[in-house]
């Protein structure tokens, strides 16, 4: 007779095989659920700490931005028509503000573009609550002058062509430029045949051409660039000659008032209330006597 041990056996190892995966099954289905819980709330107890780490770090950041004395802590190097009141209120700098809470170098940016005047700020922060700003002015070299009516505007421009608003009592001084309408507005730069009339300004400044003091560039006409100088002679440059296809010629436009100068200067029968007309290279005719002199 056959014992049924072995098979008994084999069924008590197989029972324990299926027992055996199916508890490795949970523990790993178990695992999978398990961990990303703990993870999450890793992170969500981690992100809890850092939070107030940071709380606290930006109230102690603040706490020490703090301005509590403005001569101590502000210093303005402010423009002779940009007064540090304005600084100070367009960069809100009151005594109870925090300089941690202020985008400087957006404010910079807004203020440049509200304000041509200026040419630039330049801003130093020391922490934790110090702040200086320079400030950097436009200098004028001529007014821009149009009429539209019975309305007059003036504005000034500077050598970079930008054009903006000036006192007219500290530029009256300074040569116009005169247009027939309003090509430019503050902030904008000047272009074409007046462009070229600041050239010629900047031109005439020159040590060597000093005895030609421009006061008024008219560049209205069509035909000709006409300039007066304080001595009232008039300079009248063909349009042609000097700018064409609007295209600057400042070589020719440099020979041109060179050639006057040196006429001027060696006294060739001229004085005031001389018209110097240039149709050409180095072809300067002078009125009233309709003299021509021709290098």
């Amino acid at each position: 007779m056959k014992s049924n041990k072995p098979s008994s056996t084999r069924r008590h190892a197989s029972l324990k095989n299926v027992d055996r995966n199916f508890t490795s099954e949970n523990r790993r289905i178990i695992l999978a659920i398990i961990l990303p819980i703990i993870v999450i709330a890793l992170g969500y107890l981690a992100y809890c700490g850092l939070s107030k780490v940071y709380d606290k770090l930006s109230a102690i950041r603040n706490t020490q931005s703090l301005i509590v004395d403005e001569s101590a802590q502000i210093t303005i190097k402010a423009s002779p028509h940009f007064p540090e009141a304005n600084i100070k209120e367009l960069f809100k700098l009151k005594k109870g503000t925090h300089l941690a809470d202020i985008d400087f170098e957006k404010c910079r940016e807004k203020i440049l573009k509200k304000y041509p005047i200026l040419s630039n700020i330049t801003i130093h922060k020391k922490l934790p609550n110090k702040v200086t700003i320079c400030v950097e002015e436009r200098k004028p070299i001529a007014r821009v002058n149009y009429e539209a009516g019975e309305r007059v505007s003036w504005l000034v421009v500077d050598s970079n062509s930008v054009v903006f608003n000036f006192p007219l009592n500290d530029s009256h001084t300074l040569p116009i430029i005169k247009q027939a309408k309003p090509y430019t507005l503050s902030g904008e730069k000047i272009q074409g045949k007046a462009q070229l009339a600041l050239r010629l300004i900047e031109f005439c400044s020159i040590k060597d051409i000093s005895n030609i003091q421009l006061t008024e560039i008219d560049v209205s006409d069509d035909l000709y660039l006409i300039a007066k100088t304080r001595d009232y002679n008039k300079i009248v440059l063909l349009w042609e000659y000097i700018y064409t296809r609007g295209e600057h010629d400042l070589t020719n436009l440099q020979d041109a008032i060179t050639k006057i100068s040196s006429i001027i200067k060696n006294n060739l029968k001229t004085g005031h209330y001389q018209t110097f007309i240039v149709t050409g290279k180095n072809r300067v005719t002078v009125s009233p006597n309709e003299k021509e002199y021709i290098k």
